[in-house]
């Protein structure tokens, strides 16, 4: 069999009107094979995020133990496939009956909760000169209305379950396809990242290299950052919440360590089960305290979480922030939301910097601007007020250094 010959291409190049019809025609086919494969979709994505996670480690693996590519890969499919199995076997069993203690809690909620309401508005309440009876005040339609609209969400909670459980099948059969298609990902990654450059003109290899660079940038700020700072934060809640004698405290540390994936709304909403949960204890708490009490000792052990994790964890574990503006990332999780569901949730914020970035650099081409998009991460914390601990820390110093320079000053005129 003969080699292949190079065929060399005496035609004329395309002039403007072609290239533009053959470039709109190749968006239109692309798009309606996306739509068409858009089931396909959910697994290519969970295998690009599983390819990035571990690219690293194979990397690292292939340099120090001098194995090949293959090896390199398969060796870190066992270690990630054992510690699964070691994860599952050894918390599996305890996660899944707290989890279902909490559901338990929260159906029983549904039931309490009319009687609780009751008690509330039968109360007097003496606020300084002022005393509010709130038995004089026809409450009735307002904590009928509320009722109606909170008992079908905590009576709901178990059908949830039930219909995530049922579908649990279907969760394996798809995690087997994206770490199937991972697997490829990571045995070809620098083929098909240098067969990608060599489609771009050379002219524009270069940006399209930087922009590449920064999309890295990206997706390490915040998922490699999220996923560590979602077991530090997972970890931290559960050991809070297991010092203070809450229960479900392995519950509730996982889904907090879960919900770090969710912007913005994810440690609201795992401060606020915790809080129904130290209401449903009641007065049964290591410290003897009433219900509201208990609770209120929650939020408090929240806050300081939250400060610990903004001040000390997100500057040295993620580094980099992805510069949105809140309002942005609010509307982004929104749309996520409508249009990928939970996985549009939890890839909004990075997603939107990856479009700014790219679309960024298409408007200043078009422009005729011909500069590049400015930087979609910085450092952490950059433009963002800092928090109360970092306040609180800054006024201690102030105070130090004022009360060292006036007794200096005072030693000094003696």
């Amino acid at each position: 069999m003969k080699p292949p010959t190079k065929i060399e291409s005496n035609s004329p190049p395309w002039d403007a009107p072609t290239r533009l019809v053959s470039a709109v025609f190749l968006l239109i086919l692309a798009g309606a094979l996306l739509w068409a494969l858009r089931q396909l979709l959910v697994p290519i994505i969970l295998a690009l995020l599983l390819a990035y996670l571990l690219h690293p480690i194979v990397t690292r693996l292939e340099r120090w133990l001098r194995l090949p590519r293959w090896g390199a890969v398969l060796l870190t499919y066992l270690i990630m496939l054992l510690l699964i199995a070691g994860v599952v076997t050894g918390l599996g069993l305890a996660i899944s009956q707290q989890l279902i203690g909490l559901v338990q809690d929260i159906g029983r909620l549904s039931s309490l909760l009319p009687v609780f309401l009751e008690s509330l508005a039968e109360r007097t309440y003496v606020l300084g000169p002022w005393t509010i009876d709130m038995a004089k005040i026809n409450l009735d339609p307002i904590l009928q209305s509320l009722v109606a609209s909170i008992r079908p969400l905590l009576t709901q909670t178990g059908t949830l379950l039930a219909s995530v459980a049922g579908a649990t099948a279907s969760v394996i059969g798809l995690l087997v396809i994206a770490m199937v298609i991972g697997l490829y990902l990571l045995l070809d990654s620098g083929a098909l990242g240098g067969g990608f450059i060599d489609l771009v003109p050379s002219a524009y290899r270069q940006d399209i290299q930087a922009l590449m660079d920064e999309t890295g940038r990206v997706w390490q700020a915040f998922l490699r950052g999220q996923l560590i700072l979602g077991l530090a934060v997972g970890l931290m809640v559960t050991v809070v919440l297991s010092a203070l004698g809450l229960r479900f405290s392995l519950a509730l540390g996982l889904i907090a360590g879960l919900l770090e994936f969710v912007p913005m709304f994810g440690p609201t909403i795992a401060g606020a089960a915790a809080v129904i949960v130290a209401l449903l204890q009641g007065a049964d708490n290591w410290w003897g305290l009433a219900p509201l009490g208990f609770a209120a000792v929650v939020v408090v052990a929240f806050i300081i979480i939250q400060q610990v994790e903004n001040n000390i964890l997100v500057p040295r574990i993620i580094g980099l922030t992805l510069n949105l503006h809140p309002l942005t990332v609010l509307l982004g999780v929104l749309a996520g939301g409508i249009l990928a569901g939970l996985l549009g949730v939890l890839l909004a914020a990075p997603t939107l910097a990856t479009l700014r970035l790219w679309v960024g650099y298409i408007y200043r081409k078009t422009a005729g601007l011909g500069t590049m998009p400015p930087p979609a991460t910085g450092p952490a914390g950059a433009g963002v007020r800092p928090g109360l601990g970092r306040r609180l820390m800054v006024r201690l110093k102030a105070l130090r250094s004022r009360r060292t320079s006036g007794k200096a000053a005072k030693g000094k005129s003696s």
